[in-house]
């Protein structure tokens, strides 16, 4: 099954993702006519389970997935990936309630879920929670949350005052309590990513996913990691095809792979992988020449695309090792 999945996907990011991505990067072309033709297909449940309306792609088969897309178009595959990780928490840890309520629309791509995952991220909490008799309020700042215009709700994680990460379901409008402010991004503008403000943002107790300590949470950091370098080897993989799957271009992408995949010293994997797609973009900008340039030419949205991909959900360690590539 997951082996056609797969297949799936690959069929429809040549067709479909990497055949508009110029269109949709250059804005001639909406990035919700994407969005639609992978949920027409499943892939808004890819990593649900069959009988919640999903695919049941494992987490083995999951980084593949995404490196596929993620080769077809990088701001599509962003924006989708926001969507699995809150449905996936949905489906494995919400309420029989909230997972009648919600899955299925998940699954399927009618409900369609962004991510302000900030309390979840390490360090002191830019975003807060506090109860109330009517549920919740929360406070604080989401800086980068794509999909906004094509969501309905945001995933949304929030420290507690005893530092427990809590996990809800909001509606992706704005209010005298959420107020969003564009971002201009170097690479996949076309997701429009926002930050969202929330000033004592008022959320009903029924959208409650569920809460989990910080040292819950980071057990899933690892495979986190994984897909997030999954991300940086599908602008690669779409770098070496177009150096002509140049065979040592192609080696030094499967020893990437083979780093990620092993799931050790995965700060150092991400970021070699993370170096080696803005190698590789930069060879397809000389190997294309003087069109590659050109504002709708795969080769230049390569290189812009890694070199977001060198910041997107970075840690320190990633940034050391990073740093320690270039200078040597």
């Amino acid at each position: 099954m997951t082996e056609d999945v797969v297949e799936l996907a690959g069929r429809l990011a040549e067709d479909v993702l990497y055949a508009n991505a110029a269109a949709v990067d250059t804005g001639r072309r909406d990035l919700g006519r994407n969005l639609d033709v992978l949920a027409r297909h499943g892939f808004y449940g890819s990593m649900l389970p069959p009988e919640a309306g999903g695919l049941g792609v494992d987490a083995g088969t999951a980084p593949q997935l995404a490196e596929v897309l993620a080769a077809g178009c990088l701001s599509t595959t962003l924006t989708l990936g926001q969507h699995l990780g809150i449905s996936g928490t949905v489906a494995a840890k919400g309420s029989p309630e909230l997972r009648r309520r919600w899955l299925r629309g998940l699954a399927d791509g009618r409900i369609r879920s962004g991510a302000a995952f900030t309390g979840a991220m390490p360090g002191p909490p830019r975003l807060t929670v506090r109860e109330t008799s009517a549920g919740y309020r929360l406070e604080g700042t989401a800086p980068w949350v794509s999909g906004w215009g094509m969501v309905h709700v945001l995933g949304t994680a929030a420290r507690d005052a005893e530092d427990n990460i809590v996990w809800f379901l909001v509606d992706a409008e704005e209010s005298a309590t959420l107020r969003v402010q564009p971002h201009r991004m170097l690479a996949a503008d076309a997701t429009n990513t926002v930050t969202v403000e929330f000033t004592g943002h008022p959320v009903p107790a029924d959208r409650l996913v569920t809460v989990s300590t910080r040292a819950e949470h980071a057990e899933g950091e690892p495979f986190l990691h994984r897909l997030n370098g999954a991300l940086a080897l599908g602008v690669a993989r779409r770098c070496v095809r177009l150096l002509d799957d140049d065979p040592a271009w192609a080696a030094e992408l499967d020893s990437c792979r083979a780093d990620l995949d092993a799931m050790k010293d995965l700060e150092v994997a991400r970021a070699r992988a993370a170096e080696f797609a803005v190698r590789a973009a930069t060879a397809c900008v000389v190997h294309g020449g003087s069109s590659a340039v050109l504002a709708d030419s795969a080769p230049q949205r390569l290189l812009r695309e890694a070199g977001l991909l060198l910041v997107f959900a970075s840690r320190p360690g990633i940034r050391e090792e990073l740093m320690h590539r270039f200078e040597h």
